[in-house]
């Protein structure tokens, strides 16, 4: 099956390349893009195509990407007329899911969230969540590889809900493992905080290195929490949770 993936970042590149594994042929586009997106894209086996041409030859469209570019992406896809089966692996609150559906009246639109690392083949699990009427054509195209692909609902939403409650857990401590690490820096107490260690409560305290290692992903997990912000709110649940944990993100981005 012809796919083509927008754009190939970190998870982007290695759900594509897991595609390429069981046998489809997989486009990107590498114009305007990184050297670090060629490199992945090269690495992952993919076809460099132009924007128009890999869209109109796909049978499926695959968009992974941080959050705040999806929409855009959807309305880029679907301005070309795409017809064939767009899977959406964002975690997007419902408002922007609703936008990027809207953009895309002629395509099967999969509500889709990636939960767990990029797949590779190692001891902890990918999980590709997968919501909507075409969700088992979706979870097909991984059969066989290191993808575990797992329909949640028949509806879109319910994909981006499984994976923003676990990442508003997962990161949500993050989050606050760095403000932790933050406050005992300013007392000169950070030893006394990672002696602490030997808790089996004190999970992401055991490394004092942690809020250096996440700046490299704050500009991304940061609009992700806008998107968790907003899914909270429409469940009538407190928002503000997520929107002050955004600020963490801001803070190192930096």
């Amino acid at each position: 099956m012809r796919i083509a993936v927008f754009h190939p970042g970190a998870m982007g590149s290695q759900l594509a390349a897991q595609l390429v594994g069981a046998g489809h042929e997989v486009h990107w586009v590498p114009e305007g893009r990184s050297t670090a997106s060629v490199r992945r894209a090269e690495e992952a086996g993919l076809i460099g195509t132009p924007f128009a041409d890999a869209v109109r030859e796909a049978e499926v469209v695959l968009c992974s990407c941080a959050p705040q570019g999806a929409v855009e992406i959807a309305e880029q896809v679907g301005r070309e007329g795409f017809a064939g089966l767009y899977i959406e692996a964002n975690p997007l609150s419902p408002k922007s899911l609703a936008q990027a559906q809207e953009a895309l009246p002629k395509a099967t639109f999969t509500d889709a969230g990636v939960v767990g690392p990029p797949p590779k083949g190692g001891s902890s699990p990918t999980h590709l969540m997968l919501s909507g009427a075409a969700a088992q054509q979706a979870a097909d195209l991984w059969a066989g590889t290191a993808v575990t692909p797992m329909v949640v609902g028949a509806e879109p939403g319910a994909a981006s809900a499984a994976k923003s409650a676990y990442a508003l857990y997962n990161k949500g401590k993050a989050a606050l493992a760095v403000l932790a690490f933050q406050l005992a820096e300013k007392h000169g107490v950070t030893e006394a905080l990672t002696a602490q260690q030997v808790r089996q409560d004190a999970g992401s305290l055991t490394d004092p290195q942690l809020p250096e290692t996440l700046t490299s992903v704050a500009w991304r997990w940061g609009p992700e929490f806008d998107e968790l912000a907003e899914t909270l709110d429409a469940a009538g649940l407190e928002g503000d949770a997520a929107r002050g944990l955004r600020q963490v993100w801001t803070r190192l981005s930096r």
